[in-house]
């Protein structure tokens, strides 16, 4: 190894450290709140229909589960960018040579980042009116900008999350969706189609038949 690339390895990896641990916080951080909030669902719905059953419905019920789907959506949106679940359109993608794939990459992990931003920015200024108006949840009794400041908070997420997608591959050699995914679009669907097909017919085998795995015919 020479020395100027022990020196590029080297800004690379310090580079990398930071950006690890703030990954994972907030990989914890949106793994308990989405448990939390599918959970209780859950145990909000099966008590609200196990109230029906025995005749004396649950007035709060609906409103909770709305407000949890809230939650779910926007704290969600950050954890698919960082697992590379998000939607993509891969037209102009597929037909760049590896280098202007990278590049569309990070073009558009820093323009959606941005946008996200921005939305976080409006949505933030949705919460204060909330805040300011004083409206409450009628069944509940609690402030209604208590269960919608997640959606300014997901949106923030999401935006970090497109922003360290982009310093990934700042600082790596290979394109990457996220953090931690790389841009294997392409293999994976090879992948799903080489699973998903069925056995080719294996040479001497009679009509299509196909031979039992683990043994042999024997005729």
């Amino acid at each position: 190894m020479t020395a100027s690339s022990y020196r590029s390895g080297g800004w690379r990896s310090a580079l990398q450290k930071p950006f690890e641990f703030f990954d994972r916080v907030l990989d914890v951080v949106e793994r308990t709140i989405l448990v939390s909030a599918i959970m209780a669902m859950a145990i909000v719905s099966m008590i609200n229909v196990i109230s029906r059953n025995m005749g004396a419905s649950v007035s709060w019920a609906d409103e909770v589960a709305q407000l949890l789907v809230v939650v779910v959506t926007f704290v969600g949106l950050g954890h698919g960018v960082r697992m590379a679940r998000h939607i993509r359109v891969s037209a102009i993608h597929d037909v760049l040579p590896p280098k202007g794939q990278k590049i569309l990459i990070m073009f558009i992990s820093l323009t959606t980042g941005a946008l996200l931003f921005f939305l976080g920015v409006l949505a933030t200024d949705y919460v204060t009116n909330l805040m300011r108006s004083g409206r409450v949840v009628p069944s509940l009794g609690i402030p209604v900008y208590y269960i919608y400041i997640i959606a300014p908070i997901g949106l923030f997420i999401g935006s970090v999350q497109y922003f360290l997608a982009f310093v990934r591959n700042v600082v790596s050699p290979e394109a990457w969706l996220s953090w931690h995914h790389k841009d294997e679009y392409a293999e994976e669907d090879e992948d799903d189609q080489v699973g998903g097909s069925m056995t080719p017919e294996e040479p001497g085998s009679a009509d299509g038949a196909e031979t039992p795995r683990g043994g042999s015919q024997h005729g």
